[in-house]
């Protein structure tokens, strides 16, 4: 079984164990409303969608760093992070959204004893990858130039850059991939801001 098919049946539990995961950590209850549209639910058929691409794909090409990732991944993570900044979660709280979803998968396949590829699992990563990075930069640019203070926006980019520094840190990101590059974005926006 292939990690999209593995995704595609077990959809309800993933997201049952995500939603415990959040539910665990997170100080305000999480509406179905908002999980339906933009949350885990619509993550995980938008990576199963990406796994899908990828198996397509040569298998030479599979090993390259960064292939393209699902353009929808980047979009529905932005709108969630934007979403969660409005409700009033933390960055730390729209990151491990994310990071439940990759634990809830990992656990599962252990627990079923389903093989994950070496390319799924990379492909798995990006998605994350990308996902943290659209929503991190939703959440820190949400509001930008419409009424929001210099000072808001500022705690906002140092908030999320920390973040992202500490993802980097401890591997849980890749140092070339795109919530890298976020992060090199947020510190020249600071650097214009400050100067």
């Amino acid at each position: 079984m292939s990690l999209q098919e593995f995704i595609d049946t077990n959809h309800d539990t993933l997201l049952a164990m995500t939603r415990k995961k959040v539910a665990k950590r997170s100080k305000e209850p999480r509406s179905d409303e908002l999980e339906t549209k933009h949350g885990v639910h619509v993550f995980l058929r938008e990576m199963s969608e990406a796994l899908t691409a990828e198996a397509k794909r040569d298998p030479a090409q599979r090993a390259e760093a960064d292939p393209p990732t699902s353009p929808d991944i980047a979009k529905t993570a932005a709108l969630h992070g934007r979403d969660l900044l409005g409700l009033g979660f933390s960055i730390d709280e729209v990151v491990h959204d994310y990071g439940d979803v990759c634990q809830a998968v990992t656990e599962l396949a252990v627990q079923l004893d389903a093989p994950v590829s070496v390319a799924e699992f990379h492909t798995l990563n990006r998605c994350l990858d990308n996902a943290i990075a659209s929503a991190v930069t939703a959440w820190t640019a949400s509001e930008e130039g419409r009424g929001t203070s210099k000072d808001e926006r500022l705690k906002r980019l140092v908030g999320g850059s920390i973040k992202l520094f500490e993802l980097l840190r401890a591997g849980k990101v890749a140092p070339g991939g795109s919530a890298a590059m976020v992060l090199g974005q947020n510190l020249e926006k600071m650097r214009a801001m400050l100067e």
